[in-house]
């Protein structure tokens, strides 16, 4: 069995989205750390998925699933999950792409914190519209809570630079695919209410930002609502100065609902 098992959900359209992949698949096949296996989830590509994996050499045993329907990527990610073989779990979006020592760097990460059941690495911005995502990462914690993650917002971190516990993934309920975008970040909270997270200070993946990115399709009313149940799951248990410290937040989410009422979709 893998140590690792990678999940690349794609969706293939264009000859950009194609070059994309590409990219995406070499930057896998580079990796140093070579225990993992690769499962691509072709979330109904218009394009043949198939000839561009078979063209890249250096690539692990890969596994192709195709869904039946368009089901997006959170259900992609969660039909990867449950094929993986490997006991952790890494993702990769299609479009962005990892340096050769990210999936080294965090098995070593998880193997030297036990009790932790993901870690996260910095990621740089890159693309046509990069110039839109400031990111900040010298602030994060080495083990940011559940109060910071809920603080900082969605643009924390992407996908593409967790390394995650399978059964964590499982036990949470795998990504809720009701978000048009959040969910990624919800699955990021419902492990803190589980087990402690890692932040690696090390840059080890770029996130592409273009004009195709799902971001640019946010129902921020759904998501908002999502979030705040969420959120207010977790308050009900948490200590009472933790809960005194969300407060505002529930008050500038519940607030928020009014703006979102008047213009609820909005661009990235």
């Amino acid at each position: 069995m893998p140590k690792v098992s990678v999940v690349v959900p794609i969706y293939c359209s264009s000859q950009q989205h194609e070059v994309y992949l590409r990219e995406t698949l070499l930057s896998v096949a580079a990796q140093g750390f070579r225990d993992f296996e690769l499962i691509c989830v072709d979330d109904c590509s218009a394009l043949d998925i198939a000839p561009i994996i078979e063209s890249i050499e250096g690539l692990p045993a890969v596994r192709i699933i195709r869904n039946e329907t368009n089901i997006g990527h959170a259900e992609s990610r969660n039909a990867g999950i449950l094929a993986a073989k490997g006991d952790l779990v890494a993702f990769l979006d299609h479009d962005d792409i990892w340096l050769a020592d990210k999936l080294g760097q965090q098995v070593d990460s998880l193997a030297q914190n036990p009790d932790a059941a993901m870690v996260f690495c910095d990621m740089e911005v890159f693309g046509p519209n990069a110039g839109r995502l400031n990111l900040n990462q010298s602030i994060i914690p080495d083990r940011p809570d559940f109060y910071w993650f809920v603080s900082h917002g969605n643009y924390t971190i992407s996908a593409s630079s967790v390394m995650v516990k399978r059964q964590t993934m499982i036990d949470i309920g795998l990504f809720d695919s009701r978000y048009s975008t959040c969910d990624d970040f919800d699955a990021w909270l419902k492990i803190l209410m589980v087990a402690p997270v890692v932040h690696l200070r090390e840059t080890l993946a770029r996130y592409r930002l273009h004009d195709s990115n799902v971001n640019y399709g946010v129902d921020r009313l759904n998501d908002n609502k999502l979030l705040t149940a969420l959120i207010w799951k977790y308050w009900k248990t948490a200590p009472v100065v933790t809960r005194l410290r969300l407060l505002p937040r529930f008050a500038r989410k519940l607030a928020g609902r009014v703006y979102f009422t008047i213009k609820r979709h909005r661009s990235f």
